[in-house]
């Protein structure tokens, strides 16, 4: 990895996603892009401000955030990481973020993750996984482990050529991420038998299981060899992907799981969710989201 995006916290934050770049940006030399943002709502549209005062306003909300940064970066120990500090002023930070990954690529753009009890991430997050070009990572609270394990849920419900690609990106991910933290890779994937298949008095479910595993494994197995990764590693479960995602993900303490985004334009679709979103309202572990 050689270029890293990293969104500070607000409100001087524990810096979360800040260290566990560093923490790649130590093993890779990868340069850091440590952006912070102000804004304050009303001053740009007001009438009663002169342009002159909503400038200083804008600079005094930018200079406290930069002073905050710096006192930030210097109480810790960077190890010579060569790390970049930007303060914008935006409302909407996600179309900041997504605008300055299609103007200039980086390897991961991390984020620390918004939970509460009735929300796990804010619709800024959501639109930010949707829509940024680049594999985003949600942190939690949890430390990496040192030589950790990383799981890639690999997507199998379509032989389409995007859906190849996707897979292909989600395997080039993952092991980015393990070389960069000395991870050992794991790789599941999740049978999804429908209700209504299931309802059926002609169909055997476990019967029609194991001719869809017979079906799926050779794809999966080529994934895995294609990419020189341990069989022994695969899981190849049936159930429902999101759940089966979590508990694989518990049962070997997995330190980070890459996923991928297929968000559906429809309102449905943005309002429902995605097997990816699905998958963080439950997970505890790291989640790198790939298109």
């Amino acid at each position: 990895m050689k270029k890293i995006l990293v969104i500070a916290d607000k409100d001087n934050g524990q810096q979360l996603a800040f260290q566990h770049g560093l923490e790649i940006a130590e093993n890779t030399a990868a340069v850091i892009e440590f952006v912070g943002f102000v804004h304050a709502a009303g001053v740009d549209s007001s009438e009663l401000l002169t342009d002159e005062e909503k400038r200083k306003i804008r600079n005094s909300y930018t200079e406290e955030k930069q002073c905050e940064m710096d006192d930030y970066l210097a109480s810790i120990d960077l190890n010579g990481i060569n790390v970049k500090v930007d303060v914008v002023w935006e409302k909407s930070f996600e179309q900041w973020v997504v605008a300055r990954c299609q103007q200039k690529s980086f390897d991961l753009v991390f984020k620390s993750g918004n939970r509460s009890e009735s929300f796990l991430y804010t619709p800024s997050d959501w639109q930010l996984m949707r829509s940024c070009p680049e594999p985003i990572m949600i942190v939690g609270n949890n430390n990496w482990k040192d030589g950790g394990i990383v799981l890639a849920a690999l997507d199998l419900g379509s032989n389409s050529e995007k859906n190849l690609t996707l897979n292909e990106n989600i395997i080039r991910n993952t092991l980015k991420f393990s070389e960069a933290t000395n991870s050992t890779v794991h790789a599941c994937y999740s049978l999804s038998i429908s209700k209504a298949l299931a309802h059926l008095d002609d169909i055997d479910p476990q019967a029609y299981e194991a001719e869809m595993m017979e079906k799926i494994d050779p794809i999966i197995r080529k994934i895995i060899d294609d990419a020189g990764l341990d069989r022994s590693r695969l899981h190849l479960v049936a159930g429902n992907p999101a759940s089966e995602i979590c508990r694989i993900s518990k049962e070997i303490e997995a330190d980070v799981v890459v996923l991928g985004n297929k968000s559906s334009r429809s309102v449905r679709g943005r309002l429902m969710g995605t097997t990816a979103e699905n998958v963080l309202h439950e997970i505890s572990a790291d989640v790198m989201v790939v298109k």
